[in-house]
């Protein structure tokens, strides 16, 4: 395989991606029991920390859509693999860099409950749900440049989407 039949903006996002990949086994929130008849300290069998795997719900799945997304388009184009689609494989990295963005964005700032009743539980933000949004934001960022770099803005790729559906509907009620 040869890497420079990559571009700039897909090894971005493909590195960023292995980034993402790799940092969702980290610690992203330390958890520790405040006020619990008879205990208090960190929760045992977690270290008191949980990675995202451990403290998140549906959210690793669409991390992982966009890890999925990044390295797959990175190995399509280094396969030359003859794909031909109306609409920027890169664009969709791009936008599922960004929902992965606003995704870790949302429990960085509402964080996740793990509370018990009649037990106080304090979350804090550790080290990797950082790292998860910096990757986060280079998968975006590579899918974006990647798209720049093929000539294509998200104004385009809407249109490009316009088009399509308009065919598609065209097609249909000419078949009825």
């Amino acid at each position: 395989m040869e890497a420079h039949k990559l571009s700039t903006g897909e090894k971005i996002s493909a590195g960023a991606a292995i980034l993402l990949f790799a940092g969702m086994f980290l610690d992203w929130f330390g958890v520790k029991v405040s006020e619990a008849p008879g205990f208090s300290g960190g929760i045992e069998g977690v270290g008191g920390g949980l990675s995202a795997w451990d403290a998140l719900d549906v959210i690793p799945i669409f991390l992982m859509l966009a890890i999925v997304l990044a390295v797959g388009v990175a190995l399509i184009r280094l396969l030359d693999a003859d794909l031909e689609l109306s609409i920027s494989l890169n664009a969709f990295v791009a936008a599922a860099g960004g929902l992965a963005v606003l995704l870790i964005l949302y429990r960085i700032v509402v964080r996740p409950d793990f509370g018990i009743p009649g037990v106080a539980v304090d979350t804090t933000l550790k080290l990797g749900i950082f790292l998860g949004l910096v990757a986060a934001a280079g998968i975006a960022y590579g899918g974006w440049s990647a798209m720049r770099e093929e000539g294509l803005s998200f104004d385009e790729v809407a249109d490009r989407l316009e088009g399509s559906a308009a065919e598609s509907r065209q097609g249909g009620s000419q078949n009825q």
